[in-house]
């Protein structure tokens, strides 16, 4: 059962990228019952979010820490002009789950924002760039 929903959020978190340089685009997070396995990921804490890298699968994860009406968003980014956003689950729902795609080889860097009504607020800095095939700093 397991495996069928990976495949299933595989298919259904699939990235769709538009024509053109620099854009963003959304995936749909799959909520997950586990934690990111620590070990293997590069991590972002705010007071409000969590969000972690996991560079085997290019695997994005987001926890929204508080229920204030805001939800939690990971901006992702790499440095071959790929830009993606994954949203959090409500607040107190668990770790949700994003599967990117990003071409090996390359660097990536994401931040925190919360949105409500097309409003963003609480930008947090860049993470440092972490290479796509090891997690290593570019």
């Amino acid at each position: 059962m397991r495996r069928l929903a990976a495949a299933l959020a595989s298919v259904t978190g699939s990235l769709i990228l538009v024509a053109g340089g620099a854009t963003a685009a959304s995936a749909s997070p799959m909520a997950v019952a586990e934690e990111p396995p620590y070990s293997q990921v590069k991590c972002l804490n705010s007071e409000y979010a969590s969000t972690c890298f996991q560079w085997v699968g290019d695997d994005q994860w987001i926890i929204d820490r508080e229920a204030n009406g805001w939800a939690a968003v990971v901006h992702v980014q790499t440095n071959y002009g790929k830009n993606v956003e994954c949203k959090a689950m409500p607040a107190a729902e668990g770790w949700a789950l994003c599967k990117f795609d990003h071409e090996e080889g390359k660097c990536v860097r994401f931040r925190l924002y919360e949105l409500k009504d097309d409003v963003k607020r609480k930008e947090t800095a860049w993470s440092p760039w972490y290479g796509t095939e090891y997690g290593s700093l570019c």
